[in-house]
């Protein structure tokens, strides 16, 4: 076994016994309000994980926006807090005790095997066809997540704003509020899994999570330097001593594991963030 090996399971270890070692203090339970695009690993592996460790994981996948507005008016107060945008968690100023931006993703194309343009966007995939070109075909059914609620609503607007410029962008998404295209995050997994949707906008991470084929958006409308994931732990945390053992499970402990298996990218430096600058 070679010193990293060694230094690696170091690691898992301590943060599993870190983890495990808050189970007796605070009933076990760790409340989690997570971006809705993590909702794949963190009920399935991330929780499994916990559950094996006496810890119940009682966790909530939104939009990030929705989530730090309930946050910020008191009607929410979760022990974590992770964002797919650091300016929520800023905002928050007070109400975190600490925070961490650790991952990046990017945005991109998703479908499913089950979709009526699968040979369309196969051809994408193979570099057949443009992204462009795919998504403006006539009567496709695109899915995406509100930009009011979600910054990859926003993210996604603004991306294709990019590749297709303001008509094309026009013709591809109808308004930046179309209710024909706009859905709930697990709603719009759900029409992707049954080809009630034919295509998607998601992030890598929740593709690959969701076993969906995915095609990264090129060049700048990927997003890649600007969808970054960050952790705070809230100052007002119902349990203090499971939100801290969570944090470093997931900054350093198993979840960081599970969370690059499902396709998070891990940021070398990870970035402490300054609420409220």
């Amino acid at each position: 076994m070679t010193n990293v090996v060694r230094w690696m399971l170091a690691i898992v270890v301590t943060g599993s016994l870190t983890l495990a070692s808050a189970v007796g203090q605070v009933r076990g339970v760790v409340s989690v309000a997570y971006a809705g695009s993590l909702v794949t690993p963190m009920e399935g592996p991330i929780k499994a994980a916990l559950a094996q460790q006496g810890i119940d994981f009682q966790g909530q996948g939104a939009g990030s926006k929705m989530l730090a507005n309930l946050i910020a008016a008191g009607t929410k107060n979760p022990d974590i807090f992770i964002s797919v945008d650091p300016k929520l968690v800023t905002g928050l100023g007070a109400k975190v005790a600490h925070a961490t931006t650790f991952a990046a993703t990017s945005l991109g194309i998703g479908w499913s095997d089950r979709s009526r343009q699968a040979a369309l966007f196969a051809g994408v995939a193979a570099g057949k066809t443009s992204i462009v070109a795919a998504l403006s075909t006539p009567g496709l059914a695109i899915g995406r997540t509100d930009p009011k609620l979600d910054p990859k609503g926003v993210y996604t607007v603004q991306a294709v704003r990019i590749l297709a410029g303001p008509d094309g962008a026009k013709r591809i998404l109808g308004d930046p509020e179309n209710d024909a295209q706009i859905f709930p995050e697990e709603d719009l997994l759900a029409r992707i899994d049954t080809g009630q949707a034919d295509v998607g906008f998601f992030y890598k991470t929740e593709a690959i999570a969701r076993g969906l084929h995915f095609v990264p958006l090129p060049g700048e409308a990927s997003m890649s330097d600007k969808i970054t994931y960050t952790i705070a732990r809230l100052r007002a945390a119902p349990h203090p001593a499971q939100a801290t053992a969570f944090e470093q499970f997931i900054l350093t402990g198993q979840g960081k594991t599970i969370l690059q298996n499902a396709g998070i990218e891990y940021l070398a430096n990870p970035i402490v963030v300054v609420p409220g600058s």
